[in-house]
């Protein structure tokens, strides 16, 4: 399956100019890390980035509230919070993004997902 997220910049005021960032992919990583998380997989200007999306917040809105979110759009939700947290100057590649759900309402509300 391919997912589509396209390659962008980002200014930052951590870094003294435009970051790049490029989607990789995105896997349950459940059984690779251990972790009740969705992984979506960024490169930010060529380091590895990983923003992780709670289970138990996809499974919250699935059973109470019928909302079903697709790979696709997981990964366009990912996307909008890398691009957040770089644009508010904090510096990514340091360490994992998390998602959780309350968060994950807003940004796809925000994106017309929910």
């Amino acid at each position: 399956m391919s997912y589509i997220v396209t390659p962008f910049e980002v200014s930052s005021r951590v870094l003294a100019d435009p970051v790049k960032v490029r989607f990789v992919h995105l896997f349950a990583a459940i059984a690779t890390r251990h972790s009740d998380t969705i992984d979506c997989v960024f490169l930010v200007e060529g380091q590895h980035v990983t923003v992780s999306i709670s289970c138990p917040a996809l499974t919250g809105l699935r059973e109470k509230e019928q909302h079903y979110l697709s790979d696709q759009q997981l990964a366009e939700i990912a996307a909008l919070e890398l691009r957040r947290t770089l644009e508010h100057g904090y510096d990514a590649r340091q360490a994992e993004l998390f998602i959780d759900g309350a968060h994950l309402r807003a940004l796809g509300k925000e994106l017309g997902y929910l």
